[in-house]
């Protein structure tokens, strides 16, 4: 039996996120193996229902308050924003992870991604495996080659200075982690090279088997969805280039071609509503508007890790038009599984070209739904949750005896 403790600073919400969902496999998974207490970096305040907490035998929080005024402000032009955020982190949980936590002797403590392994690292019992199923660094130099920042505003000169910094920052956060994780995951096998860690697990974002319900109704105008959660600033300027640049585009052979954005939203997103585009805000469930959709685009010029709402098409049988960004770490075929493009021209054209060519659109959702189905189910993933578990907690003799792993399908050697 493994005794665990899950860390994280990302709390689980409905509907659940990508990230809230790979969560779930995690906690899932290690809930097999044995009791699991989960510690939550949160707000102060923070409160969640019964529901969220009843696979874990103990629920705790410590608390990190906002990281504002003078000292924050003076911290972040000396050190870089990242680096002054987690010297924040690391003081503010010098003395709030609660006792039980740290007097528990587990067996192995999984870190659901870097930010909590960083300010926690070495405070308690267990073998330690990280989480890295996002880079950082990455997704600011992508922001960075747009001229913008995190948040998607415009980067002032000084800004492109604080950016430099903490790309450079991460990068080191990263090789700290390959260097002294017993375990590190990842989301894919591009990510594992990126990290470079010696014994590494890969574990791919999964979707379940399509629900059954009723096929996709006929007539009505042609629906274009683009799903997520528009609160996430890539997701956010995704929506403003498929509404603004590529839309008006497609509309030159497709003319009733509405584009469809489920999902959280901000003010700026709700605002990109009108007779051609309907912005949904949070849904209790994204299956009826997948049902309802022709086609699915996922327009990300930004962004790391690997995207479930492809996934979500697969299993819903709605043909896929990605960019290159959107569609990274999936292990799948241009022309056979979805289309890829990176401009707005190429995106309208391959849109236009899945919305009046049925017999098209339909090989390629009979070829996703069969990668889907072989490669990216919650069983596959919790199958790498449990092989992770068993790598950090075996004895070793000596460094470097554990082999890096790969599941069904990945290149070996990665």
């Amino acid at each position: 039996m493994i005794r665990s403790l899950f860390v994280s600073d990302v709390l689980p919400r409905r509907p659940a996120g990508g990230a809230e969902q790979r969560m779930e496999v995690v906690t899932g998974a290690l809930a097999a193996l044995g009791p699991v207490d989960a510690l939550f970096l949160a707000p102060p305040d923070t409160v969640l229902p019964p529901e969220e907490t009843a696979r874990f035998a103990r629920t705790g929080f410590a608390t990190v308050p906002p990281y504002t005024g003078t000292r924050a402000f003076l911290e972040i032009a000396a050190r870089g924003p990242s680096a002054a955020y987690a010297a924040h982190q690391r003081r503010s949980l010098a003395t709030a992870v609660p006792r039980w936590a740290t007097g528990t002797r587990y067996t192995l403590v999984w870190f659901n991604r870097e930010r909590a392994w960083l300010p926690l690292r070495g405070r308690f019992t267990g073998r330690s495996v990280v989480d890295v199923d996002d880079f950082e660094e990455v997704l600011i130099r992508r922001w960075a080659r747009l001229g913008r920042g995190v948040w998607g505003r415009e980067l002032t000169p000084w800004q492109r200075v604080q950016a430099r910094r903490s790309i450079a920052w991460w990068g080191r956060v990263h090789q700290r982690v390959a260097r002294e994780t017993d375990v590190a995951v990842v989301a894919c096998a591009d990510d594992a090279a990126r990290l470079g860690a010696e014994r590494t697990v890969v574990m791919r974002n999964t979707y379940p088997k399509r629900p059954p319900g009723p096929a996709r109704p006929g007539g009505g105008r042609t629906t274009i969805l683009f799903q997520g959660s528009f609160d996430w600033p890539p997701n956010a300027d995704a929506a403003r280039w498929l509404t603004g640049g590529i839309l008006p585009l497609i509309h030159r052979r497709v003319p009733d071609a509405r584009v469809v954005l489920a999902g959280r939203a901000t003010q700026e997103v709700t605002a990109l509503a009108g007779p051609h585009v309907e912005v949904t805000g949070r849904v209790p469930d994204m299956t009826p508007y997948l049902r309802e959709a022709d086609l699915v685009v996922v327009p990300l010029r930004v962004g790391s890790g690997t995207r479930i709402k492809i996934l979500e098409a697969f299993a819903h049988g709605v043909p896929v038009v990605s960019t290159t960004i959107g569609a990274e770490g999936l292990d799948v075929v241009p022309g056979e599984h979805l289309d890829i493009a990176d401009t707005a021209e190429d995106l309208a054209r391959a849109c236009a070209d899945l919305l009046t060519d049925a017999a098209r659109g339909s090989a390629m959702t009979v070829a996703a739904g069969r990668l889907h189905l072989r490669q990216y189910l919650p069983e596959h993933a919790a199958a790498q949750v449990r092989l992770a578990a068993r790598r950090a907690t075996a004895e070793r003799p000596g460094a470097g005896a554990v082999a890096r792993s790969s599941p069904p399908g990945t290149p070996q050697g990665v």
